[in-house]
């Protein structure tokens, strides 16, 4: 689902993506455009 996500965004001219997944997650990998989590750190 991630790559559809990914996919989606980048049809539309966007140049970042927000995501809530952990920046150790497989969507991260991508080059294609910057991925942004958004998931709160932990203290």
């Amino acid at each position: 689902m991630d790559s559809l996500h990914i996919s989606a965004a980048l049809s539309v001219g966007a140049v970042e993506f927000l995501t809530y997944e952990k920046p150790e997650k497989s969507i991260f990998r991508t080059k294609s455009i910057q991925v942004i989590s958004i998931v709160p750190e932990s203290n």
